[in-house]
């Protein structure tokens, strides 16, 4: 798991003898570029660990090799959501629309009021969100995994059942609220009492 890694690198200990450190470097010309790359892929990956379906591979007779978390798990196309995983990447459904890029104002303001949407549906506890247990959060999604299979056939031209839809896009949902106040975490250790140097050259205080 290249996450605690990054991690490491991103609160400026050692992490040069490491997988993800050396892999990032291939890819980059200077040692900031590289945290740069590895900031951005610290967020995305904890939208991942915290989709169920980024950590499971079900290996049947069908599929002896695995299914690719639900990749080759063919269903009915809806949504543009083909395969078991997409489903689930885009919460059940829920988020099926991609915003045009670049973003404006409009789009800015309509995230802002889908996140206070969110906040404002679950709860967590304080022990919950202030973490950085990279494994708790892999076995959190391998619990929901093993799951997220029930009711469901494969195929084509099979659709997801409407109590599928019920059951687990709650629970999606759930999971990409945890995982946002998790990463804000993690983003608040690591940068809250640093100065960032903004575009026009002054000093920004985040503390």
């Amino acid at each position: 798991m290249a996450m605690p890694s990054i991690l490491t690198w991103l609160e400026g200990k050692d992490a040069t003898s490491t997988i993800a450190y050396q892999t990032i470097m291939k890819h980059v010309g200077s040692e900031e570029e590289g945290k740069s790359l590895a900031l951005r892929l610290l967020i995305h990956y904890y939208g991942d660990i915290h989709q169920p379906l980024h950590n499971v591979d079900r290996y049947t007779k069908e599929f002896p090799n695995g299914d690719k978390g639900g990749n080759a798990f063919e269903l009915k196309n809806h949504y543009s959501a083909n395969e078991l995983h997409a489903v689930w990447d885009n919460v059940i459904y829920t988020y099926h629309k991609n915003p045009k890029r670049p973003f404006t104002a409009a789009t800015w303001s309509d995230f802002g009021a889908l996140a206070d949407d969110l906040v404002h549906q679950y709860t967590f506890t304080t022990s919950d969100i202030k973490t950085t247990d990279f494994h708790q959060f892999m076995v959190e999604s391998n619990k929901i995994a093993v799951t997220a299979y029930d009711g469901l056939t494969q195929g084509k031209d099979q659709t997801v059942p409407d109590s599928y839809i019920a059951k687990f896009a709650p629970v999606a949902k759930k999971r990409v609220v945890l995982a946002a106040n998790r990463l804000a975490y993690a983003i608040d250790q690591l940068f809250s009492s640093k100065k960032v140097m903004m575009s026009q050259g002054e000093d920004f205080d985040m503390a």
